[in-house]
């Protein structure tokens, strides 16, 4: 089901680390998924952000740069991972959930290895993105979690078209909840 996911959406055949670690993260206590459902969201959104688990770091990266945080001199905060983590306080708070320390705000890096882009994915989810509205269904509310208002899910967007192709895979029926 996880690879017919990702190559029904015209990606490459994901590797058997992504479906380990796709799999441990849904078993973890950081992504609080517990439904069928909620895991085809959360790999959707994972596929789309990262072109097809292509890219562990963004493509076109801004600056990030929060004057009241700015983080470490020299350290760039912007999308890494496959949920694509960005802003230095979203690097700091998962440090903190993950390592009990701030070693991705010094190294926000790190973010790309395999192990560290699929934790800090769950852990966005689970303490970002995971609430009522996403239990019950609504892709779009997770898309608005993940990106605000830069990228609505729309029934004609790319991101919910990848959504109705992992539902497919994962033995759903219908393209699911498009709204917010």
């Amino acid at each position: 089901m996880f690879s017919n996911a990702v190559t029904n959406n015209r990606f490459s055949a994901p590797t058997r680390s992504q479906y380990t670690h796709f799999i441990n993260g849904l078993q973890g206590p950081l992504s609080r998924i517990d439904t069928v459902q909620e895991a085809a969201m959360a790999l959707a959104q994972f596929i789309h952000e990262s072109g097809g688990l292509k890219h562990r770091r963004e493509l076109n990266p801004g600056p990030y740069i929060d004057d009241n945080d700015p983080g470490y001199p020299n350290q760039r905060y912007f999308g890494r991972g496959y949920i694509q983590l960005t802003w230095v306080y979203n690097y700091r708070a998962a440090s903190a959930a993950l390592f009990h320390d701030d070693r991705l705000v010094r190294n926000p890096g790190l973010v790309e290895e395999e192990d560290i882009a699929w934790d800090t994915a769950f852990w966005f989810w689970g303490s970002r993105v995971h609430d009522e509205r996403v239990r019950r269904g609504h892709f779009g509310a997770s898309t608005v979690k993940i990106n605000g208002a830069y990228d609505s899910a729309t029934p004609d967007s790319p991101r919910y078209r990848i959504y109705g192709n992992v539902r497919r895979a994962f033995g759903l029926q219908g393209n699911g909840d498009w709204t917010a």
